[in-house]
C-alpha cells in the first residue's frame, strides 16, 4: 500500500492563500462594481489619450504650442493616457474591496470563515494587486489604441519606438496595481464606504496634485517629488501637463510608489488584526 506524505505546513499555507485569493477574485467578479469601474476607466482612457493626441503641438487659446506628437515626452503622455485617470479608478476599486465589506456587513462572516486576519488581508492584497494590474493593462491599452488612432488620422508616425514609451506603458499598468493597494489600505482605515471613496477621490484627483503644485511654488520641489501623485508622474515621464515640476527619475518614482504600497499594505494588516468588528 502506498501512503501519501502529508503536505508540509509551508505548502499548506501557500495552497490556503491561493484559495483565499481565488475567493476574493470570485467575490469581486460576482458584483456589478468591477465592470462599472472598468467601463469608466476605459471611457476616461479614450477621452484623455484622444484629447492629448489630438491637441499635441497646437496652441490652445493665447498660450504657446504644446510639444508636438513627435516629442518623446508627449508620446509617453499619449500612450499612458489610460493611467491619467485610471489610477483613481483602481484606487476606488481597492477602497471598495475593504470598505465594502463593512458597508454590506459581510466582514463578520468573512472573518468567521477565515479566522486568521493576517491571511485574509494578505489574500485581499494579492487579489487586488492582480485586479489592479489587470485594470491597468486594459486602461493603458485602451488609451494607447485611441492615441495611436488619432496620431494616424493626423498623419503622424505612431512613435512607439521613441525613448521610454514602452517602459512608461508597462510601469503605468503596474502603478495602477499599487494604487489599488492604496485604496485597500484606506478602506481599512476608513470603514465608511462613502467617506472613504470621497477621501480617496478628493486626494488623488484634487488635493494631491494641488499640494504638489503648492510645494513647487514654495520652492519645495525636493519635498513634493516624494508625494504619490508626483511619484506617479515621474514614473510615467510625460509632459506633466505643461507645469514645471521637480520630479524624480522614473526609477525613483517607481521605488517611491512601491514604498507607499508597502506602507499601506502594512497599515491594512495592522489595523485589521486589531479592530473589533462585532
Amino acid at each position: 500500500m502506498t501512503t501519501l506524505a502529508p503536505a508540509s505546513p509551508a505548502r499548506a499555507r501557500t495552497d490556503g492563500l491561493g484559495r483565499l485569493v481565488a475567493t476574493e477574485l470570485l467575490k469581486l467578479r460576482t458584483t456589478r462594481v468591477w465592470w462599472g469601474l472598468l467601463l469608466t476607466g476605459i471611457a476616461l482612457a479614450f477621452l484623455n489619450s484622444g484629447l492629448t493626441a489630438g491637441t499635441a503641438g497646437l496652441a490652445l487659446g493665447n498660450g504657446s504650442p504644446s510639444p508636438p506628437p513627435t516629442d518623446a515626452a508627449m508620446l509617453r503622455s499619449i500612450y499612458t493616457g489610460g493611467f491619467a485617470n485610471g489610477y483613481v479608478v483602481t484606487l476606488c476599486l481597492g477602497v471598495l474591496g475593504m470598505a465594502g465589506e463593512y458597508r454590506h456587513l459581510t466582514i463578520t462572516p468573512t472573518l468567521l470563515a477565515v479566522p486568521s486576519r493576517v491571511r485574509l488581508v494578505s489574500a485581499k492584497l494579492v487579489a487586488y494587486l492582480l485586479a489592479g494590474l489587470a485594470y491597468g493593462v486594459v486602461f493603458v491599452a485602451a488609451g494607447a489604441v485611441m492615441g495611436a488612432a488619432v496620431l494616424g488620422i493626423r498623419g503622424y508616425p505612431l512613435g512607439l519606438g521613441a525613448s521610454g514609451v514602452v517602459r512608461s506603458m508597462l510601469l503605468a499598468a503596474l502603478a495602477c496595481a499599487v494604487w489599488a493597494v492604496f485604496g485597500l489600505g484606506l478602506g481599512t482605515l476608513i470603514t465608511n464606504q462613502i467617506v472613504a471613496l470621497l477621501t480617496a477621490i478628493g486626494f488623488a484627483a484634487l488635493a494631491g496634485p494641488l499640494l504638489g503644485l503648492a510645494l513647487q511654488a514654495l520652492k519645495l520641489g525636493a519635498v513634493a517629488q516624494f508625494l504619490p501623485n508626483q511619484a506617479s508622474a515621474a514614473l510615467v515621464g510625460g509632459t506633466n501637463g505643461g507645469f514645471d515640476q521637480q520630479l524624480l527619475p522614473w526609477w525613483g518614482g517607481a521605488l517611491v510608489l512601491a514604498g507607499y504600497g508597502l506602507v499601506f499594505a502594512a497599515v491594512g494588516v495592522a489595523v485589521t488584526t486589531r479592530r473589533d468588528v462585532t
